[in-house]
Formats: structure tokens, C-alpha cells, sequence
């Protein structure tokens, strides 16, 4: 939410002609509703999700967790093929052109559903060359149906969000995901099994794409003959790179569970689940969630004023390190109670969460600079990090992995994440006095954190919720005292809290900006 705030307030100024041309609202106030509704839905769904993940673990145990997990894993990236990159491409080009929205629809209905079929095919396949048991490949092939239908509620999705439709989108989430927990829950306590809970995931999603499409006709949308060839071949040349890179990104996620699966077993897999649980939480709702409201716009932003959305980035990339960082020692130094609380009969848990969440502040950072560098049409060198993401994963884990167990795949993340950054910020090509800005002010933003680290680390063992509070409160101190943030980057939190609804014009005037020599 706060990337979305922090975007409408650049467009007040500088980006105030880079908006919608059909529009007539009020820039600002529109791209601040629109992330308004998608993160209160995100938040809400996620928070549905999570408890649900959590009651699933207590319902199934370890072993079976393991296995929902791997094959969780194998789904999300395989996704990436019959999505083939089709809804970025729609997404950019319907918010520029919305009356293209009835040729781009028929096109991704036409060819997306076949991407899934081909896709279901292939995992079968799959599952039948790696050493997995019968009933793990049964319980994969009836999952994999969901592929097919999830297609046809992300095409409307996709739709819906290129004619910034985020409040509907945002009430098809929350019914979907509602409806998915209450189906499922209902078949497992009947004794379902994991079967069960497929065959609920698949009805629901049935529900969400006639949600979707009921959606488009409202407001006008509907595919209309003969398919237009042309479009096809936009959306696989532009697409395929986008596709690449998304099934790359995703199997870098994944690949840890299905190596730990397959290496160390089902109940490892399990732990490792359960901790990507709440490191996957914590990225959706801070980093994935807010791009997705702000692609449209971003996407304008690149075509129209590319200086200033490099700038805005920048500015957006260092406050998600300064509201990142503390989010990461806090669950890292308070580990144990989490995994305690949520996960108490999963001991292996809090070793594996301790480690894995320190990769989450350069995931968040990292998604900032993709997303620009998706919006500027650069597909090729994002698909090339990607790539490096993954072999340097891969690498990793199959080295760590034999000497540290399941807690491997934490470092093996970070060390990843640490070199797609790398590469990100030197394909920024800034100049030699921004680079010395930068790095001084994420020094002292470090500095910061290694402060809030030894408070929290230190006390955790007694006073947890102590440790938490004081260990926060001596980040913001240190934050301000080494004057990690400048006078814009007040000023900036300054307009974000003004651009908050409801009580954002209370808070901007009581906030005073801090005067930064």
C-alpha cells in the first residue's frame, strides 16, 4: 500500500500527465483507491490463506504438509507456461488502449486454455520420470487441473485490472479465496484427504472465472470474432520472454521445496513449507501485491516519462530496504515463538524460518527494479537475471543442502537474491556521485539495523515482546540520528500519509517534517 500511496504522490507533481486519457477522476485520488482496495483485499485473502495454511498443517501433519507443499511448488511453476507471459503484455497494452480489450480477449481465450492442456500434459510426464510414488503422482495429475481452469480467472483478471477495475478484483479475491478455505475445509474434515482439498480448489476456481467474466461483460467487454491473428503473434513475441523470465523467477522460489522433497523427504519438506508460509506472507503483502496495483500506471509512466519513473523507483526501492529491514530482524530474532505459536507441532520450523526470512528485504528491493525493468520493455536482460538467479540456487543448494540439512536452502536463497541485486542495480546505470549517495545512505540504514539486531537477538530469550518493541523503537532512533533519510525522503512520507484515506489529510498536518541539513 505504501508503494501505491508513494506513486500517486509523485504523480501530484512531476507526474501529473502521465495518467489515463479516458479518465476523469483525479489521478492521485484514483491510484490511491485502486491500492487502497487491492491491498485491504490482499491482506484480508492472505490472512484467510495463512490460517488456513496453518489449520492445514495441525489437520495433515508434517508428511502430508510436505507433500501439499511440493506439489504446491510444481504448480505455481508451471503456471508460468499457459500464462506465457499473455497477462502482462494485456495488462500494458489494454491500460494504454482500452478499446483493444475485446481483441486481446479473444485472443489469450483462444490459445491460453490450450498452454494449459499442453502444461497439465507435460507434469504428468514429469512426475513419471522423478522417483516419486504413485499415489504422489495421482495427487499431482488431479491437482494439475486447476491449471486449466485458473487460466480462464486470470484472463478476466487480467482484464479487469487494465480497465483499473481493482475494487471488483479485489471482491472477486475475497469470495474466491472464502470460498476455496470453506470448501476445502469442509471435504477435509469429512476425511477427504489431500484429494479433497483439490477437488475444492478446482470448484472454486471455476467460481472466481465466471466471477471474472460476469465482471467484463458489465462493463462492456466481450471477446468478439474472427480472432486477430495479429494479436496472437504480439502476445507470443512479446510474451515469451516474459514467460521465460516468470517460469525461471518462479522456479528459483520453488526449486528449494521440490530438492528437499526429493533429497531429504517428506517431513523436511514439510518444515521448509510451513516457514515459506510466513516468508512468502511477508513479500506478497509488502512487495507483489503493490506492483500489481501500480502496473498500469508504472507502464504509462515508462512510456511517457522515463526519467522520473527511474527516479521513482530509486526512491520506492531504498524506503522498502528502511521498512523492509526491521520486518526481517523481527521475525528472525522471534523465530521460535512464531513457529511456536503458528506451527507447535513442526520442531524443525523455527531453525529453517530463522535463516530463510533474511533473504525477504533483498527479495522486496529486488522486485522494484524488476518490475521497471518490465515496464521499460527490457524482457531479455530480466529473463538473464532470472537465469543467474536460479543457477546460482541451484548451485547452492546442492552444495549447502548436504552439510546444513534444510536450513541450506535459506543461505542458498540469500546468496541468490544477493547476486540478481547486484545485477539489477548495475543494469540501473547510475552515475559514480548517485552510487556514493546510495550506498552511504544504505550504510547508515545497515547501521540501523545492526542496532535493532543486537537489542532483539539479545533479549528474545526473556522478554520477547519487549525485545520487539524496544528493538523498533532504537531502529527509528538510529534512523533519524545517523540521518539515513533526507529532507525529500520526509518530505515524501509526508505526502504518503496525506494520500492515506480517511485519515491521511488528519495526519499530514500533524505531521512536521524532520528539518535535514
Amino acid at each position: 500500500m505504501v508503494a501505491g500511496l508513494y506513486l500517486s504522490c509523485m504523480a501530484r507533481g512531476t507526474l501529473c500527465a502521465v495518467t489515463h486519457q479516458s479518465s476523469t477522476s483525479d489521478p492521485t485520488a484514483r491510484v490511491a483507491r485502486n491500492a487502497a482496495a487491492i491491498a485491504i483485499a490482499t491482506l484480508l485473502a492472505r490472512g484467510f490463506q495463512f490460517g488456513w495454511a496453518v489449520l492445514l498443517a495441525a489437520l495433515i501433519g508434517a508428511e502430508q504438509y510436505g507433500t501439499w507443499g511440493t506439489i504446491g511448488a510444481l504448480l505455481a511453476t508451471a503456471a508460468a507456461l499457459p500464462e506465457f507471459g499473455m497477462g502482462l503484455v494485456v495488462l500494458r497494452d489494454v491500460a494504454r488502449q482500452p478499446s483493444d480489450a475485446p481483441r486481446y480477449l479473444t485472443a489469450t481465450l483462444a490459445v491460453q486454455p490450450l498452454l494449459a492442456i499442453g502444461t497439465h500434459a507435460g507434469l504428468i510426464l514429469l512426475s513419471l520420470l522423478l522417483p516419486y510414488d504413485t499415489s504422489f503422482r495421482l495427487l499431482l495429475a488431479l491437482a494439475a487441473f486447476s491449471l486449466t481452469v485458473d487460466v480462464f480467472g486470470n484472463i478476466g483478471y487480467n482484464q479487469l485490472l487494465a480497465a483499473e477495475q481493482m475494487v471488483t478484483t479485489s471482491a472477486a479475491l475475497i469470495i474466491h479465496i472464502s470460498l476455496q478455505i470453506t470448501f476445502a475445509f469442509a471435504v477435509l474434515s469429512s476425511g477427504g484427504g489431500l484429494v479433497g482439498v483439490y477437488l475444492a480448489t478446482i470448484c472454486a476456481g471455476v467460481f472466481r472465472a465466471v466471477l471474472h467474466m460476469v465482471a467484463l461483460r458489465r462493463i462492456g467487454v466481450r471477446a468478439r470474432l474472427p480472432l486477430d491473428g495479429q494479436v496472437v503473434r504480439r502476445l507470443f513475441g512479446e510474451g515469451w520472454s516474459i514467460a521465460l523470465s516468470s517460469f525461471l523467477a518462479y522456479a528459483y522460489q520453488h526449486v528449494d521445496k521440490v530438492l528437499v522433497f526429493t533429497f531429504l523427504g517428506e517431513r523436511a519438506a514439510g518444515y521448509l513449507t510451513a516457514a515459506f508460509v510466513i516468508v512468502s506472507g511477508v513479500i506478497e503483502l509488502f512487495s507483489v501485491t503493490i506492483f500489481t496495483a501500480l502496473f498500469p500506471l508504472m507502464s504509462r509512466m515508462a512510456k511517457e516519462s522515463p526519467i522520473a519513473l527511474r527516479r521513482a523507483v530509486d526512491q520506492f526501492a531504498f524506503l522498502t530496504l528502511v521498512i523492509s529491514l526491521p520486518i526481517v530482524i523481527g521475525i528472525a530474532a522471534l523465530a521460535g515463538s512464531l513457529a511456536t505459536i503458528f506451527f507447535p507441532s513442526f520442531g524443525g520450523t523455527a531453525g529453517v524460518l530463522e535463516v530463510l526470512i533474511w533473504h525477504t528485504a533483498l527479495a522486496m528491493v529486488s522486485n522494484a527494479y524488476a518490475q521497471m525493468l518490465l515496464v521499460e520493455g527490457r524482457q531479455r536482460l530480466l529473463l538473464g537475471v532470472r537465469a543467474l538467479g536460479l543457477a546460482v540456487n541451484l548451485v547452492a543448494n546442492l552444495i549447502l543442502l548436504p552439510l546444513l540439512n534444510v536450513i541450506g536452502v535459506g543461505v542458498a536463497i540469500f546468496v541468490a537474491h544477493g547476486a540478481m541485486l547486484a545485477v539489477f542495480m548495475g543494469a540501473r546505470g547510475m552515475s559514480r556521485p548517485e552510487w556514493q549517495r546510495l550506498l552511504g545512505q544504505a550504510g547508515r540504514v545497515l547501521l540501523a539495523g545492526a542496532l535493532m539486531c543486537l537489542i532483539a537477538f539479545g533479549l528474545r530469550g526473556t522478554q520477547p515482546i519487549l525485545a520487539g518493541a524496544l528493538s523498533l523503537i532504537a531502529y527509528a532512533a538510529a534512523l533519524i540520528a545517523l540521518r539515513a533519510l533526507d529532507a525529500a525522503h520526509w518530505a515524501l512520507i509526508r505526502q504518503i500519509l496525506g494520500a492515506l484515506p480517511f485519515l491521511g489529510k488528519y495526519l499530514a498536518r500533524l505531521w512536521q517534517p524532520i528539518s535535514v541539513p
